[in-house]
């Protein structure tokens, strides 16, 4: 009986540990959503068979291990088991903590995908202060290390005495076979709570609000099962539907031919081009789009001085995803970045690329480190002179967590674009791209318009960009110059991902090359931005950009964005959207209603889009 005790004692120490972790879940991120007790006690329910395959597999090798000592009652269990226990328990502890701490930014539960970051380290360290990072950190492990002690503490030294213990012979009589029962009982039970075949993740959604299903996730499954899926072939990772009926639906998603345009926006085919990407500015700040009050007056008046997209879809929820969108009309991936690829980075097409195939000059400037998320990588492989923090004369006293900030990174762009043309002359065109960064934790800016601490922060950046399009305007660049503004994504304040309007974003055109004024209500996302601006000046692009499509095109007769970030998937046509979760497949949102359809073009994009991967290589 005293290895079934020690068992049974085991199981009981990782489950309750799991089930207060969950309980911890709950009330670190009561702000993200309010619920009631009975939720709670469901999602504790809810996710019981997901723990109890987790604590199965891990007790397994322990059990088999103690299933040895009948035979050889004497094995120094606690030297050999121990050790086993003291790294996965403390590693659980730590994945276990590190969700419960990190879903308050990220809204979604840690998987493989946060490997890709390790290597920009100060991204993350960037956006807290010092107190919160240790603070953090050292109760993570602090608490992992007392759950691994503990673990360790009760495994016994020796299960039996020795060679000469009674019970060894006692064993094989009638009056101990009871122990021998429950022994095989328990052995039956963890394969069978191991069989994930049983349990999967669509098991724990059960609530319309997506904090309680994801805690009723266990973390340590889930990390374990995104590990395994993320090893595969990335051409692999998702195989959703037979490759003929993904092939035949993707033909008529993507069209051969949008390079014919039905509404022409430009006044001349060869203007000087600026991409500006307003870092984290979803359409929940912008007021006109239905976003917050008095947060982006700026943006606002802009938008209604030249052309306006107001069905504009970013792809993904990070800035490396976003911006590989943009400039290379490529889709975002919930399991990889792109930008972070290196195989992938000389394979890639871009706007720069194209454009200096037809005279154009190509720039991009971002007032901060540009080695983060391996940014300079990617923008010189693709064709960019980068220009960062170091190039662009900004003193330490100028300088902030991130960077240069959006007021002096901007007037020392206007320079660069003035000497730009100087040196090319009115005969040759030039291309700039450049990045904001004031509006991102910690929100620490030198602007004190509004009282929240966040609005203001993105009021800064909206106030940045009204005097420096204020400043272009009054400036020769103007006459022949097309400003391409938009976000890379959007931020979750005060929002979950399976809320739709996270991806909802601004996107406008403005500048002297513009037209006329006009709003468009075509839906488009950051990956057709290449195509359409292509089209407009009548360069081809079907070739190159194969995942990017000129929303005014007579082809584009399926109008449709395609979103995604770690955890889920997002579609939204003219029916409605739908939002899945990529591992189970549930259907986390549908609005107004169902649709099959959509449901079938999510999966086909999902699946397309990781078949062709320009090179299957991933670099966590």
């Amino acid at each position: 009986m005293k290895r079934t005790r020690y068992i049974l004692a085991l199981v009981a120490l990782l489950v309750f540990a799991t089930l207060l972790g969950k309980i911890e879940f709950l009330a670190y991120n009561r702000d993200i959503t309010f619920f009631t007790i009975n939720e709670l006690l469901q999602v504790l329910w809810q996710g019981l068979p997901l723990d109890l395959n987790v604590v199965a597999t891990v007790i397994m090798p322990v059990w088999i291990v103690t299933l040895l000592t009948l035979k050889w009652p004497s094995m120094p269990l606690r030297w050999i088991v121990g050790p086993y226990l003291a790294i996965v328990v403390f590693l659980m502890g730590c994945n276990t903590g590190g969700t419960i701490i990190m879903y308050e930014n990220w809204k979604f539960l840690l998987d493989a995908s946060v490997f890709s970051y390790m290597s920009s380290p100060g991204n993350a360290t960037a956006s807290a202060s010092t107190l919160y990072i240790v603070t953090r950190i050292g109760s993570i492990i602090l608490s992992s290390i007392l759950l691994a002690s503990l673990s360790v503490i009760i495994t016994p030294k020796h299960i039996a005495g020795g060679k000469n213990n009674r019970t060894r012979h006692k064993a094989h009589t009638p009056q101990y076979r009871i122990p021998y029962f429950i022994t095989g009982l328990l052995l039956c039970l963890m394969i069978w709570g191991i069989n994930g075949k049983r349990v999967d993740e669509r098991s724990a959604f059960h609530s319309n609000k997506l904090l309680l299903n994801h805690a009723a996730i266990n973390p340590v499954g889930h990390m374990a099962r995104s590990i395994y899926a993320y090893s595969k072939d990335l051409n692999e990772q998702f195989l959703l539907m037979p490759k003929e009926e993904c092939d035949e639906n993707f033909a008529k998603l993507f069209p051969q031919d949008t390079e014919d345009i039905t509404d022409t926006l430009l006044n001349t085919q060869r203007p000087d081009i600026l991409t500006l990407q307003l870092e984290s500015m979803g359409a929940p700040f912008i007021e006109s789009m239905g976003g917050v009050k008095d947060v982006t007056p700026e943006i606002c008046q802009w938008m209604k001085r030249g052309v306006n997209f107001t069905n504009a879809w970013a792809t993904s929820f990070r800035t490396d995803r976003g911006t590989v969108s943009v400039l290379s009309g490529y889709p975002a991936y919930p399991t990889t970045s792109l930008m972070m690829t290196d195989s992938c980075l000389p394979l890639l097409p871009s706007l720069a690329k194209t454009l200096k195939q037809y005279g154009y000059t190509a720039d991009y400037m971002y007032s901060g480190n540009a080695n983060h998320m391996n940014k300079r990588k990617y923008l010189e492989a693709v064709g960019y002179r980068v220009w960062d923090i170091e190039d662009i004369n900004v003193s330490q006293e100028e300088r902030d967590i991130w960077g240069a900030n959006d007021s002096i990174a901007m007037n020392r762009m206007l320079s660069l674009m003035m000497q730009t043309k100087q040196e090319n002359g009115n005969d040759k065109p030039f291309y700039w791209g450049c990045q904001t960064i004031s509006s991102h934790e910690p929100w620490e800016v030198p602007y004190h318009r509004l009282d929240n601490k966040v609005h203001n922060a993105f009021a800064y950046t909206d106030h940045c960009v009204g005097q420096f399009l204020d400043s272009l305007s009054r400036t020769p660049l103007w006459d022949n110059l097309l400003v391409v503004v938009f976000a890379d994504h959007g931020h979750t304040y005060n929002l979950t991902f399976d809320k739709p309007e996270f991806f909802h974003m601004p996107l406008f055109l403005v500048g002297g090359a513009v037209k006329k004024i006009k709003n468009i209500d075509t839906i488009i996302a950051q990956n057709d931005i290449v195509a359409t601006i292509l089209s407009q000046m009548g360069i081809p692009h079907n070739e190159e950009f194969p995942w990017s499509r000129n929303v005014l095109s007579k082809n584009y007769n399926y109008p449709f964005a395609y979103s995604n970030y770690p955890a889920g998937a997002l579609l939204v046509d003219n029916s409605g959207k739908t939002i899945i979760d990529v591992q189970s497949e549930y259907i986390m949102t549908e609005k107004p209603e169902r649709s099959e359809e959509r449901l079938k073009n999510l999966r086909t994009v999902i699946q397309k889009s990781y078949e062709t991967i320009p090179q299957a290589s991933t670099n966590y």
